[in-house]
Order: structure tokens, then C-alpha cells, then sequence
């Protein structure tokens, strides 16, 4: 639009400014003007006559719902866009209602290139309208042509409905044969609520004309559309109303559209406030083992406290590390769900020693609590193996079980499998507060809880189901569950089996011995202090030389200067050269130098790197003392 004019209704400069600025950054050219009460409002609509009015819901003068009273007055055509600080669901309504033609929040002020655009548009295609729509009605017994093929139904009509002209277009809209039969209608009669009629009668009496009136309508064949109506009253001589005279246009595709509009707008409001509260509730759930970990870490350095004391402060503070551990694997789970680089990993496994392992798990972490649990198993020997990934279908468990003891504070709590149809069919069981009917699919969503309150009884991120479903349908697998309110819930998941029964005996696991490697040099290659003394001192024990490279360049150079570990710990992410290089090249230097590669990096596309290094092991962070030296006694002996 050429020489586009602005009026901004608002009391403050700063914000009159930043209205102009960002509806400029967005590329519209205009001119504008600012006031601030309704004296120069109403002169300045006249003298400026502006295409737009952009105004605040409240100055200390006036306000906008009385600017819109006032320019209905002087021209009603002309849109006015509501930016206000705060606005609640009941007042935004009754913006709109008033005659507002769309509002912004000040917090959302990126929306108002937009509005303004489409306000523009919409006002354009409104003032069309209504100019072919008053050529029409204005220029009856004229232009025969145009009424028969245009594409609106128009028509003639007494005042209770019996038809007296209508055009082809009316004829087709109502799936008449003919116009013979159209005639012998009274349009009433295929209205779908017949008593919508009274109100844009009324309408009509009092204003002489309706306007963009919206019925729902059906057609000869019974079948609905939606049709909006503008509709001008004829008068005789003598004053009395004889005859309307109506333009029907069929809206039915622009409702759909608007209402799939209406309903991907209030699908991402909330998915928006969704993401909010579980950013919120993260944040909590993060912060909650923190200050277990950072307060318990301070209290072991006062000397006050016992050595029991300090004892149980390491406890709490293992305990606390390794809840937020298994809230940053949850968060890393999600991104690879999201992304679509979540894998399944399917090796041999022992399904009831992996299962007896768990039970062991959750009977010890849940003495405090006086459940009955058990373990129920679908296959009575103790060495049956299946081929899948024996990491995701633990993490399922563990989550399902989590849950389960999380929610039941008395009865039990059981878990295993069955044999189903060529599927292990797995279970949690509990007796526990159960999941409304309503809340049982919600629950699989992401960020989704039952209870989405801040004022809930039970912690937790809502991810732990979210997971379990992905990895599941990841498998080939199906999850599923029953439950009522006040009587428990049960979770169940099939994937598909393929059990092979071991027939050579299994020896019994052996703790590892103490280490002795008092000849064996290990480089560790490490730029983060702290990362190198946690390494040094688990390995001070072994009376292992130790020394140290602060990144992948210096651990190359030392190998060059003539230096020969018995094993190398690489870390991946250093300054100058990183752990990926400083590999390859060792490895090009000396094949036979045992490179255990460190680090935190866990997606499926990080070890595939990382194993084109040619590396010889991977360990990832956080390292378990004990993980780290049975990977180095492999290379040891």
C-alpha cells in the first residue's frame, strides 16, 4: 500500500517509538502519528485519516475500547490493532467483540508486523466486498449478466421468506434442479437452527441493513453448509418493509480453515505453556540434587562432624549425583527421540539374570518402604538368552518401576514377563493411586504429568513414559496399561523374543582382584585438572607410573620424544588438538599402545567416530572407578 498512514494511540514515548521501529525492522514504509486523548484522536482522524490505529488498551485520558466507540462513528473501516502489557482471556474476548480487530501482547510485540498486515489485507478485502456488494444491491434490473454468473447467491425475498428472484449461484448453492424450484421455497425452512432467524431479523429491523451474518444452512438434499449473509431491508413509499434483498456467500471451506487455524493456534499455545512448565519443573528437578551435592560437598570440609556423619554425606551426595545423572540421560534421550537418532543396540543377553539384577536394585534402594515386591518370571531357566538391547529394555523397567514405587505407599509392587504369542510380554504391577481415565494417554506424552500443578505431592521430570513408549515402538513393541484411581496401575510391553537356551555352564561372577601395575606406564591425556586427579588417584592405588598430557598435541609430541606407556586415557574434547586426532596419529605411530578413548559424548553417531579413530576401548563420562580399571586390566596383564 503506497503512503500507508499510522495512528498510534498511546500516553508513552518509549513505547510509541518501539511500535515505529519494529513495524520499520519489518519492512513497512508508512507515515505516523502519535496522540494520547480522545480530543486529538477524533481531529486526528478526520485531518491524518489513517489506514490503521494502533492503540494502547489503557492511557491515563482515555482508552481503547472508548477510541473504538469513537471511530465507529467517524468511519467504521478503518482497523484498530489493541497492544496492551496484560491481557486475560475474558478481557481479549471482549476486545474483540467491541470491535478490536486483534490485539498484542507487549511481551509478543513480534507479532505486530503481522497483525498489521493482516488487518490491512483484511480491511481491503472487506471494503471490496462491500463495494461489489452495494453495486449490486444499488443497481437492481442492471448488470443482469454479472448477477447470473457470479459466484455469490443473491436474491430477493418478502419478509417472511418466500422467495422472489434468486440467481443462478443460489439456485446451485441449495442444490436446486432449477430456479422453478427454488422459488417455492421459504428460505427459513433450511436454516439448521431455525431460531438463529429472529436475531438477524431483529438486526435488520434496527440497522436496515446486516452484514457478514454467519447460519448454518442445509441444502435440498439435506446436506449442511455455512453461509454468511448480508442482507439490505427494501421499503415502499409508504415506510413499510416489503422486500429484502440478500447476498449469500458460501463460507464453509474458510470456517474449516479458520477453525484448523483456531485449533493449530491453541495446539501451539499449548505446547508452548507445555514446554514452560517443563522448563520450570526441570529446573526444580536439577536444582533439588544440586543442593544436596554442593551443601553435603561443604559440610565434609567442616571438621565438626563425625566420620559417620561424613560417611552419610557421601552417601546423600552419591545418591544426589546419580538422580541428576539420570535426569541428564532422560534430557539426551529426549533430544535423540526428537531428532530421530534414538538406536536399539541388539546383543545376547540373560534375560532373568538382567531381571534378578534389577529386583536385587530396587529391594535394597526400597527398605523403607513395607511393600511386598517381586519378581514373577515367564521361563524357569536361569540361562536363557535373547538377542536385544539389554540397556533400553533395563531403562524401561527401571522407569516403570520408579513409578510404580513412587505412586504406592502400601500394598505391592511386581514385575517380570510372560511368554505371549511370539512376544515377551513384560509387566509392572502396583497397587498404588492409579491414573484417571482421562490422564491415561496424556501421560505418554512429552513434558505431560497427571498432576501438572505446582502444588503437586510427587517430583518427578514426565519423561520417564514418554521414553519407555519411544524405545518400545523402537523395538517393534507395543505398551499399554490399565488402571483405576484408588486401586493401582498396570503397565505391560511385548517385544518380539528370540530366546536361545545356553547349554554351557556359567561361571560365577568374581570381584576383581587389587591391581598391581608398579611396571606399567599410563599416559593420560586430560586439559581439565580436576578430570586428571580424579583419573590419578584412582590409579595411585595400582602404584602405576603416571604421567600426564595437557591436550592431544602434547600427548603425540611426548611419544615423539621417545616416551612408551603401557596405555594411553584420551580425552576427546581438548584445546590445540583434540582426541580424535591425537588418536589417529599415535595410532600411526605405534598400532600397539593401547588407547582407551574418554569421554562424555553418547550419541550413536559420536561412537561411530570415535571407533574410526581406530581406538581401542571407549569410556564414558561420568566414569565408574570400578568400569575404568576393568578396562584397563584388559590391556594389563
Amino acid at each position: 500500500m503506497h503512503n500507508l498512514r499510522i495512528l498510534f494511540l498511546e500516553d508513552l514515548p518509549t513505547d510509541y517509538e518501539l511500535n515505529v521501529n519494529i513495524l520499520k525492522k519489518a519492512g513497512l514504509k508508512f507515515d505516523h502519528k502519535s496522540i494520547d486523548n480522545q480530543k486529538d484522536f477524533i481531529s486526528t482522524l478526520i485531518s491524518f485519516r489513517p489506514h490503521i490505529v494502533i492503540s494502547d488498551y489503557s492511557l491515563p485520558q482515555y482508552d481503547g475500547l472508548t477510541a473504538i466507540r469513537d471511530m465507529k462513528s467517524i468511519n467504521p473501516d478503518i482497523p484498530l490493532i489493541i497492544v496492551t502489557g496484560t491481557l486475560d482471556e475474558e478481557t481479549a474476548a471482549e476486545t474483540i467483540k467491541k470491535g478490536a480487530w486483534d490485539y498484542v501482547v507487549k511481551e509478543r510485540l513480534h507479532r505486530l508486523p503481522s497483525a498489521v498486515n493482516n488487518a490491512l489485507a483484511l480491511r481491503e478485502e472487506i471494503v471490496k466486498k462491500r463495494e461489489i456488494e452495494e453495486a449490486l444491491l444499488a443497481t437492481e434490473g442492471e448488470y443482469e449478466s454479472l448477477r447470473n454468473n457470479v459466484p455469490l447467491a443473491l436474491y430477493r425475498s418478502t419478509v417472511e421468506g418466500e422467495l422472489v428472484y434468486a440467481n443462478p449461484a443460489f439456485v446451485d448453492m441449495f442444490g436446486f434442479e432449477n430456479l422453478k424450484d427454488a422459488l417455492l421455497i421459504k428460505i427459513p425452512e433450511y436454516y439448521v437452527r431455525p431460531e438463529e432467524r429472529e436475531g438477524l431479523m431483529n438486526k435488520l429491523m434496527q440497522e436496515g441493513v446486516v452484514r457478514n451474518f454467519d447460519i448454518e444452512m442445509k441444502r435440498q438434499d439435506g446436506s449442511l453448509f455455512w453461509g454468511s449473509f448480508n442482507i439490505k431491508a427494501i421499503f415502499d413509499p409508504d415506510g413499510n418493509h416489503v422486500y429484502q434483498d440478500g447476498i449469500i456467500a458460501d463460507i464453509t471451506e474458510f470456517k474449516k480453515t479458520r477453525e484448523e487455524l483456531i485449533a493449530a493456534k491453541e495446539k501451539a499455545e499449548e505446547s508452548d505453556r507445555l514446554k514452560t512448565a517443563f522448563l520450570a519443573n526441570m529446573s526444580h528437578e536439577i536444582r533439588t540434587p544440586m543442593n544436596a551435592i554442593v551443601g553435603f560437598s561443604d559440610l565434609l570440609m567442616d571438621q565438626s562432624y563425625s566420620m559417620g556423619q561424613r560417611e552419610e554425606f557421601v552417601k546423600t551426595i552419591q545418591s544426589s549425583s546419580n538422580t541428576l545423572l539420570r535426569i541428564i540421560n532422560d534430557i539426551l534421550d529426549v533430544a535423540k527421540i526428537e531428532s530421530g537418532v534414538l538406536t536399539i543396540s541388539k546383543k545376547p543377553f540373560l534375560l532373568n539374570a538382567m531381571l534378578d539384577d534389577i529386583y536385587q536394585s530396587f529391594r535394597n534402594s526400597q527398605k523403607s518402604k513395607s511393600l511386598t515386591f517381586r519378581l514373577l518370571l515367564g521361563h524357569p531357566s536361569s540361562d536363557v538368552f535373547i538377542n536385544n538391547d539389554e540397556t533400553r529394555i533395563r531403562q524401561i523397567l527401571n522407569n516403570l518401576l520408579v513409578n510404580a514405587f513412587k505412586f504406592t505407599q502400601k500394598g505391592k509392587v511386581d514385575f517380570g514377563y510372560e511368554m505371549n504369542n511370539g512376544n515377551i510380554e513384560f509387566f509392572v504391577i502396583d497397587t498404588g493411586i492409579g491414573i484417571p481415565e482421562d490422564k491415561q494417554k496424556v501421560i505418554f506424552e512429552m513434558f505431560r504429568q497427571v498432576d501438572e500443578s505446582h502444588t503437586r505431592e510427587f517430583g518427578g521430570t514426565g519423561l520417564g513414559l514418554t521414553i519407555a513408549k519411544n524405545l518400545v515402538d523402537k523395538m517393534g513393541g507395543k505398551l499399554w496399561l490399565n488402571s483405576k484411581p484408588g486401586k493401582g496401575s498396570e503397565f505391560r510391553f511385548t517385544i518380539p523374543y528370540d530366546i536361545v537356551t545356553a547349554t554351557s555352564e556359567r561361571s560365577d561372577k568374581q570381584e576383581p582382584t587389587a591391581a598391581d601395575w608398579a611396571k606399567y606406564t599410563i599416559l593420560i591425556a586430560e586439559d581439565v585438572d580436576s578430570n586428571f586427579e580424579f583419573l590419578e588417584t584412582i590409579l595411585q592405588q595400582t602404584k602405576a607410573k603416571i604421567i600426564r598430557a595437557v591436550d592431544g598435541e602434547d600427548a603425540v609430541n611426548q611419544l615423539r620424544s621417545g616416551k612408551k606407556p603401557d596405555l594411553i586415557l584420551m580425552d576427546l574434547r581438548m584445546p590445540n588438538m583434540n582426541g580424535y586426532e591425537a588418536t589417529e596419529l599415535i595410532k600411526k605411530m605405534n598400532d600397539k599402545i593401547p588407547v582407551v578413548i574418554q569421554t562424555a559424548y553418547a550419541l550413536e553417531s559420536d561412537m561411530e567416530k570415535i571407533h574410526a579413530t581406530k581406538c581401542d576401548d571407549v569410556i564414558t563420562k561420568p566414569i565408574a572407578p570400578g568400569v575404568l580399571m576393568e578396562k584397563i586390566r584388559r590391556f594389563l596383564k
